[in-house]
């Protein structure tokens, strides 16, 4: 009767939606409360909004049950950078931020200035996996996450939450019992792990207000290179994936002396030094790429993201509207478009562009971005939201 009064409440819980509590208002869980997702969003976040998350290296929990590995909690950090990418806020690709953060020994401060980043999220995974006691199952995932100001450690958010997925049941006969074993042994699946992880990282990610502050995202990752390259840039293009800006940086300069017309190479390097904060230097390169290459939407692209970060509007639409006429189905000119349209006070615009980048990433297989424009749409009321959401339901389901 011991073991039926523990796991009688784990079931209920299986199939219902965790509370949120903003421990910020002095909110508290109810009785029934099980694995609620306690979060508070500081004084500071409120004070200077960040544009900008990079996602350092997740710790382990030395007493979590079942005990997360150092593999689990890579896993969980990529949930959380998938679903950041949601929000309009930028990104550091994981393997940036290691590399990075080797090179500067942990100093915080420095890392933000490298990374041209202000915030940072760290935590530890308190649980992951799975416990399986015949006629129940139940696999959870949990983590403690702060996201602190680089310049100075100020804590911004914070979020504690374990997302769980129980089955099983009591069973009454034979018919009952096997289903029951059924029901447990299904529950304990690869893919329910990787679900579970998901539900986590997507509870937390959404108590972290989002603003609309303009995507600048590596405008180089909205295309696949279509273009044979030589040598010296196919390393640089390694080194930029491995986060190794440096070396991206050397060989582009390689490439870049062994044949000066190559707008490619230009390009990469325009977009290392972009990501490295360098703007001046990054002009220079992209406009070169771009006088050698005047129909590429990739680098118009990057154009208009360098003169939206200067603060000319109205340059940066420009560049935007040449690189969707280039390329109409371009979601990085669409949604970036749509914020400045925003910004300038011309909301219907806006309303356009978000709905065209909702659709552009749509159709690219792209859920993340997709998500994020059609976020900012719903902020406008715009009453297509509800045909792009349904475009949406019938993507996730695998319709054409």
């Amino acid at each position: 009767m011991r073991h039926i009064t523990l796991i009688l409440p784990l079931l209920l819980a299986a199939c219902s939606t965790p509370a949120y509590v903003d421990q910020g208002k002095a909110e508290r869980a109810g009785a029934l409360d099980l694995n609620p997702v306690l979060f508070q969003v500081h004084p500071a976040f409120g004070a200077a909004p960040p544009d900008c998350v990079a996602i350092l290296p997740l710790a382990v929990a030395e007493t979590g049950e079942p005990r997360a590995t150092v593999a689990d909690a890579a896993r969980v950090r990529l949930s959380l950078y998938a679903h950041l990418l949601t929000q309009a806020k930028r990104g550091i690709r994981p393997e940036r931020v290691d590399k990075v953060l080797a090179e500067v020994g942990g100093d915080r401060n420095t890392l933000g200035r490298r990374l041209n980043c202000a915030a940072l999220m760290e935590g530890t995974v308190t649980e992951y996996g799975i416990t399986f006691l015949g006629l129940y199952s139940s696999v959870t995932v949990g983590a403690d996450l702060r996201l602190i100001r680089a310049a100075d450690g100020a804590v911004l958010w914070q979020g504690r939450h374990v997302a769980a997925n129980r089955d099983g049941g009591l069973p009454l006969d034979p018919v009952g019992l096997a289903m029951g074993i059924y029901g447990a042994i299904d529950n304990i699946r690869d893919e329910q792990v990787l679900r579970v992880t998901d539900d986590l990282a997507r509870r937390l990610v959404s108590t972290i207000p989002d603003t609309a502050s303009l995507a600048l995202d590596d405008p180089g990752e909205t295309s696949p290179v279509a273009v044979a390259v030589t040598d010296p840039l196919a390393e640089a293009q390694r080194a930029l994936a491995a986060g190794d800006h440096k070396a991206a940086l050397a060989a582009a300069e390689q490439a870049i002396a062994a044949d000066g017309g190559n707008a490619e190479a230009w390009f990469l390097k325009g977009r290392v030094l972009m990501l490295d904060g360098d703007g001046m230097a990054a002009e220079k390169a992209i406009v070169k790429a771009a006088a050698l290459d005047r129909n590429n939407p990739r680098i118009l692209n990057a154009l208009g993201a360098l003169a939206a970060d200067r603060g000319d509007a109205p340059r940066a639409l420009a560049a935007y509207r040449m690189a969707i006429d280039a390329a109409s189905a371009n979601g990085f000119a669409w949604y970036n478009s749509a914020v400045l349209l925003a910004e300038t006070g011309e909301p219907a615009e806006s309303a356009d562009a978000f709905y065209a980048a909702a659709l552009a990433y749509l159709k690219s297989g792209d859920p993340a971005r997709t998500e994020r424009a059609l976020g900012q749409l719903r902020r406008l009321s715009d009453p297509r939201v509800t045909t792009i959401e349904t475009a949406l339901t019938r993507w996730g389901r695998g319709a054409s």
